[in-house]
């Protein structure tokens, strides 16, 4: 291990009742024909990994890659990587025009001085967890990141590359995958072997969720998306994740509702928020429109009802002033009378559920479409 590794001490001063957390949605571009007639017209697939089932939390689920952040990824060690291109302070990275924009989550978290902007630290989470789970590496060579530098202080959203495709170096793959599962800071080290920056510039950002209060294990968690130009060869660490899949956000949700595979909430939002972009340009223009507006956290609301499970989200007429789980003494039916405004799951008990939101999101954000598990089980009606 070098003594870049070894000599950094930095301890972050947090006290939250959640953990912090990176999601990379990753949409690469697709030529294969798809099957379907309603996934037809999409030229991108999404990679989802499967978790194990023995995992603490979100068990057996398809995800997208991320994890928790840990203090390397905020490490000003990784000053000494960036140096090389001119970069000595948060600024240069190419953020400085957020600003002023509504921060929400993670990011808008109150730091050491001296750890790396948060704007950073949690795009290195993200692209470092994506390759301990798949082997994707997201890295660029200097070249490439003063153009993606320019790209992203303008405004435009920059395409990324897989460096373990692009460079052939997957003869390293396993031994760093390793080094790095064991090791989160490793993979500065890595990054220094390799002469490759992580490429943080092709991440933007989709949303934020915070777990609510009504388990233990509590996350507060940023969503990011990038593009690739092909699908990079992908293969799973068989410790957290066992299996994958490339889908269209289509086939996602029609596997979700057949109880094929297991999406947690945040990723069928996502997923249905997909479904209104079919081609990959439209959806980095949409990234960069969403990530220039600022976000808003959101935090679903449990609540009970006599015969439905809800959890609504900000803007539904149901939304507590105090995020905790509530019991109504009142059907569904009785609930939708006095409520128009819906933001909103609602799950019975027969597995049928439905997504509703026909409230305008604050910041742009796009809303997700509306979806009824039952009309995604006939395959004739996809």
């Amino acid at each position: 291990m070098s003594d870049v590794v070894k000599s950094d001490t930095t301890k972050q001063s947090l006290n939250r009742p959640w953990r912090e957390a990176a999601t990379l949605v990753i949409a690469s571009k697709n030529d294969t024909p798809c099957i379907s007639p309603r996934t037809a017209t999409f030229d991108y697939r999404i990679l989802l990994l499967q978790r194990d089932s023995q995992s603490r939390s979100f068990a057996g689920a398809s995800v997208f890659p991320g994890g928790v952040v840990d203090p390397a990824d905020f490490s000003p060690k990784w000053f000494q990587l960036f140096s090389r291109l001119g970069i000595w302070r948060g600024d240069d990275f190419g953020w400085s025009h957020m600003k002023g924009k509504p921060r929400a989550g993670p990011i808008a978290a109150q730091r050491d001085e001296g750890l790396l902007p948060n704007d950073v630290a949690f795009r290195i989470c993200a692209i470092r967890e994506t390759f301990e789970e798949s082997g994707i590496l997201l890295a660029v060579n200097e070249a490439d990141v003063k153009y993606s530098i320019s790209r992203m202080k303008n405004k435009q959203f920059v395409p990324s590359t897989s460096y373990c495709d692009s460079m052939n170096v997957r003869a390293y793959d396993n031994e760093w995958r390793r080094r790095v599962h064991d090791d989160a800071y490793q993979f500065l080290e890595m990054c220094m072997y390799l002469d490759v920056y992580p490429n943080i510039w092709s991440l933007f950002e989709l949303s934020t969720v915070l777990t609510p209060p009504i388990t233990s294990r509590r996350y507060d968690t940023i969503f990011y998306i990038c593009s690739l130009e092909k699908e990079p060869y992908a293969e799973v660490d068989q410790k957290e994740m066992i299996d994958l899949q490339w889908l269209t956000p289509a086939e996602a949700i029609r596997k979700h509702c057949r109880h094929e595979i297991q999406l947690p909430m945040p990723q069928i939002s996502e997923c249905a928020r997909l479904l209104d972009y079919r081609n990959i340009s439209e959806i980095q223009g949409y990234a960069v429109g969403q990530m220039d507006q600022g976000m808003l956290a959101e935090v679903p609301a449990p609540i009970k009802l006599k015969d439905a499970f809800l959890r609504v989200l900000p803007g539904d007429d149901c939304y507590p002033g105090e995020v905790k789980y509530l019991q109504m003494d009142e059907s569904e039916e009785e609930n939708l009378k006095r409520c128009k405004n819906l933001n909103r799951y609602t799950y019975r008990s027969d597995g049928h559920f439905t997504l509703i939101c026909n409230v305008t999101p604050l910041f742009g954000q796009r809303p997700p479409r509306d979806i009824d598990s039952r009309d995604w089980l006939d395959e004739a009606k996809l």
